[in-house]
């Protein structure tokens, strides 16, 4: 059960910063802020910017329907389930528009990414 809410809490922390790195595209830049994981040591051209941007707004409606099924008591393995779905799906569109050197520099990150989730959710202690 621990695991699971540690599961749940991830996916709302990725999904908040889809939304603050939303802003602060949307006022020019990162604002002192810090960029997705994934985006570690990537630079996009404008263009690449501009469909990074189509792709998450895409996407952000019902991210964030899920986001709120999950703080209000819904199924939190069903909607994760369904989360987990729609991240990885929007992930391989924004992959997609990245150069082949770029994706290898996303493919890196995301294996850290992953890496970093499965070592929290090992050292969870465990439910009660």
């Amino acid at each position: 059960m621990k695991a699971l809410r540690i599961a749940a809490l991830s996916a709302v922390l990725l999904i908040g910063a889809a939304a603050m790195a939303k802003a602060q595209a949307q006022q020019g830049g990162q604002m002192g802020g810090r960029r997705n994981m994934q985006m570690n040591g990537i630079e996009l051209t404008d263009a690449q910017k501009a469909k990074r941007e189509d792709i998450q707004k895409k996407y952000e409606p019902e991210m964030m329907t899920l986001r709120d099924q999950m703080m209000n008591g819904g199924d939190r393995t069903e909607l994760r389930k369904k989360f987990m779905a729609l991240q990885d799906k929007a992930g391989a569109e924004i992959r997609a528009i990245l150069t082949p050197d770029q994706q290898v520099v996303w493919d890196k990150n995301m294996a850290e990414l992953k890496a970093r989730v499965e070592q929290a959710q090992r050292q969870a202690p465990p439910s009660n």
